[in-house]
């Protein structure tokens, strides 16, 4: 993104030069560059049948971590859109209303990407405006104005090739900004220059490793098939979501929470765990002024707490297997309303939350309801009620710095069930508690009406 800002800094740069001569040539350098709708509007967003792909992949790779030789893994174009739309907004950080997409076909291949011109202008500006004249101020002011409102739409060509070079099976083609389209070498360059910074930090080491495990990368119109090796220590690496989401510091972070709720009462009323630990957040985020990254961390140790680095048990929780019976009986006696079920949904579902996102956390809740269905079980809205509760603690909680404070209060000073969880009543009683997927809209609908009632918990 910085280099893209930086491509765009020079290029504006230029077009001041050339306004000063022709303000025609400042409307040209601006419509080609801007555009008045944006191209892209969202992420792509997970279905329930997304859910049961990624997770049959999970199991699958899972299974072939100790298998020695070469495995196979096919992923669709919408598997890597989905990627994008989880982890990238986790991982980099990016403006508002900007969003990355990736397309495949036979024909062509690109990555587009749609950030809202005010941004940039504004980026840029504070970048350049002690290099410039008044004159040059005055028509950097002039671009402003026209980019208000606009938006820049960029397309990068990507090559596809599983007979070159291991390792160079994928290379740039040019970049387009808007109508402007960069040259070959020019692009090339660019694209050296962002894969140099973006491997050049801490985080990207299991991505490295990663890469130097592929073999090679097949196409095959919209989908592509990666052949790769799990290396010795695959275990250990797959292990954790921690060595594959989390920076060294966040992880060194989740340590410092974790040992802390080990010297906390080992079962009880959820809440109680709750206030104890946010108020170690609250004093904490008096010194280290960083309020969000103790709360996450705090949200992460909980849901390592209770059992968060065993993905495949997560995602298969309603299956009658030993590992999930397991799963099940291992999770920390402590209780919501006397109920231990809906402290792990809450739990988990923040965790889920913070490693991926708010739809990845609500669809692996509702998976679990409609698994309980066919299994001869009916869905249970005090269920969807504790995962649609963890989903918001867990943005309240990293919402933003005020947002971050105020959780920390308000938890800090929860002393009973109904602080944290509305109490839905007698008419959602074990007995009553039976739905099917025909009440599903229904019961999401009460479920938010329930979570308004709560200031710790209003969106």
């Amino acid at each position: 993104m910085r280099l893209i800002i930086n491509l765009l800094k020079h290029l504006l740069l230029l077009i001041i030069g050339m306004a000063l001569l022709s303000a025609l040539v400042l409307l040209l350098g601006v419509k080609l560059l801007l555009d008045e709708q944006p191209a892209l509007t969202q992420f792509d967003k997970a279905s329930l049948e997304d859910i049961r792909r990624i997770k049959n992949i999970a199991i699958a790779v899972n299974r072939q971590i100790n298998q020695r030789g070469v495995n196979e893994l096919i992923l669709s174009e919408r598997d890597l859109n989905l990627g994008i739309s989880h982890f990238g907004p986790t991982t980099v950080a990016i403006p508002d209303q900007t969003f990355a997409k990736i397309q495949l076909s036979e024909q062509s291949n690109n990555i587009q990407l749609t950030v809202p011109a005010n941004y940039v202008s504004t980026e840029v500006y504070t970048q350049i405006k002690n290099q410039l004249n008044d004159k040059e101020l005055l028509a950097v002011n002039m671009l402003r104005s026209l980019a208000k409102d606009k938006w820049i739409n960029a397309s990068w060509k990507i090559n596809i090739d599983n007979a070159a070079t291991a390792g160079q099976w994928i290379t740039p083609g040019q970049l387009s900004i808007g109508s402007f389209t960069l040259s070959q070498s020019l692009s090339t360059r660019l694209a050296r220059q962002i894969l140099a910074e973006a491997t050049s930090t801490p985080n990207a080491k299991p991505i490295i490793d990663a890469w130097q495990n592929i073999k090679t990368i097949e196409q095959n119109d919209n989908r592509l098939l990666v052949k790769y090796t799990f290396p010795a220590n695959g275990q250990a690496s797959l292990a954790s979501y921690q060595s594959l989401i989390l920076t060294p510091n966040e992880q060194e972070l989740v340590k410092v929470y974790s040992a802390i709720i080990n010297t906390l009462p080992k079962r009880g009323p959820l809440v109680q765990l709750i206030a104890s630990l946010f108020n170690e957040a609250k004093k904490r985020s008096s010194k280290t002024n960083n309020p969000v990254a103790e709360n996450r961390s705090a949200l992460l140790a909980l849901a390592k707490h209770f059992g968060g680095d065993e993905l495949n048990a997560i995602l298969n929780a309603s299956a009658n297997t030993e590992a999930a019976i397991a799963f099940q009986q291992a999770t920390p006696p402590y209780t919501i309303y006397g109920r231990r079920d809906l402290a792990q949904h809450m739990m988990l579902s923040a965790g889920l939350t913070m490693i991926a996102d708010e739809g990845i956390a609500e669809l692996i809740g509702l998976d679990k309801e409609i698994n309980d269905l066919l299994g001869g079980k009916t869905i249970s809205a005090w269920d969807l009620l504790a995962d649609k509760a963890g989903v918001r603690f867990a943005n309240n909680a990293t919402r933003s710095a005020k947002s971050a404070r105020e959780l920390q209060i308000l938890a800090s000073q929860a002393t009973k069930d109904s602080d944290i969880l509305p109490d839905l009543g007698a008419d959602f009683s074990y007995s009553e508690d039976q739905f099917s997927t025909e009440d599903l809209d229904q019961l999401r609908e009460l479920v938010e009406l329930y979570l308004e009632e709560l200031k710790i918990l209003r969106e």
